[in-house]
């Protein structure tokens, strides 16, 4: 007789975060290595990077939401961006061959990694300082955020969920942006 194998649950950070969730949240991302760049000259542009990769990611897995992926399913492909955006085209994503390129690069996994855990930040001669890779990984940052958001905008997000909470979307007329009001104000 054999003892009892306990099958422990993989755990799924924001699994309950919608496609539009995702997204807003690699905006966060993105937002904020451009404001990192207003601050003047810096030892490493080692955050900056690294928040540019982790909008990219999001960006992406918001796509791969919006395409019926499970969010477990979506947890699998890590920082693996060669194979995620390989799951996001056959979703349906299309992009510039130049940015499929960039992003599926080799280069692209050893450089996050590098960039999130090397600490020798002013090494001369490190592949992101020998390329010009943080302008072309913005520009890539800017052109997958717009073509998501046009399939965002195209699934018509009507509301977002915070746990209880439904926000929805208000149509407004004019040119100002549409309100956002909580269900339980209604």
């Amino acid at each position: 007789m054999g003892e009892a194998v306990t099958k422990t649950t993989k755990v799924v950070h924001g699994k309950d975060l919608t496609a539009y969730g995702v997204f807003r949240f690699a905006q966060t991302y993105r937002i904020s290595a451009d404001a990192l760049a207003q601050i003047g000259p810096q030892m490493s542009d080692h955050p900056r990077r690294l928040l540019y990769f982790q909008a990219l990611e999001n960006y992406l897995r918001s796509f791969q939401l919006l395409g019926g992926t499970t969010p477990e399913d979506v947890r699998d492909y890590n920082h693996n961006f060669a194979d995620r955006l390989t799951a996001c085209t056959a979703l349906g994503l299309q992009l510039p061959k130049e940015v499929q390129e960039f992003i599926q690069s080799p280069k692209r996994s050893k450089e996050y990694v590098r960039i999130r855990y090397d600490y020798r930040v002013d090494k001369q001669g490190a592949p992101w300082r020998a390329e010009r890779t943080l302008e072309r990984l913005r520009a890539v940052v800017a052109e997958v955020e717009r073509t998501v958001d046009l399939a965002v905008q195209a699934s018509n997000p009507e509301f977002i969920m915070f746990g209880d909470i439904k926000l929805t979307k208000i149509s407004a007329s004019g040119p100002d942006t549409a309100p956002v009001r909580s269900s339980t104000d209604i």
